[in-house]
């Protein structure tokens, strides 16, 4: 091989990783987006995630592992509040919008982790 041909490679490797953070960052609803940058400072979120729920997109945000009996808000794409899952009731408290939220929802990807 000659470094020209891994200088090439190497290059559209890098681009190509950064095509692609950024179509995952421009994916974000533009509310979801302002309220992870207006809240963050001083909520008690420990991270926000991207599910696929009844066959949207749903924003899960999450509790802080210091609160031991917090909920998750889940939020539709139009960042309506839709329900909270979990917290002191556990897994008796998994109903959102019909259906147990924890059993259908689809992980998609990490949006936001507080501290990094």
């Amino acid at each position: 091989m000659t470094m020209k041909w891994i200088t090439g490679l190497v290059l559209i490797t890098v681009l190509a990783a950064n095509c692609q953070t950024t179509r995952m960052k421009s994916s974000l609803p533009s509310c979801i987006q302002t309220f992870i940058d207006s809240n963050k400072a001083t909520w008690q979120v420990g991270s926000v995630e991207e599910y696929e729920f009844q066959g949207k997109p749903v924003y899960a945000f999450t509790p802080s592992k210091n609160i031991m009996d917090g909920t998750t808000l889940i939020k539709s794409a139009a960042c309506k509040d839709l329900c909270n899952v979990g917290g002191f009731a556990g897994p008796k408290n998994s109903n959102c919008n019909g259906d147990n939220f924890f059993e259908k929802a689809v992980f998609k990807r990490k949006i936001w982790e507080a501290g990094k």
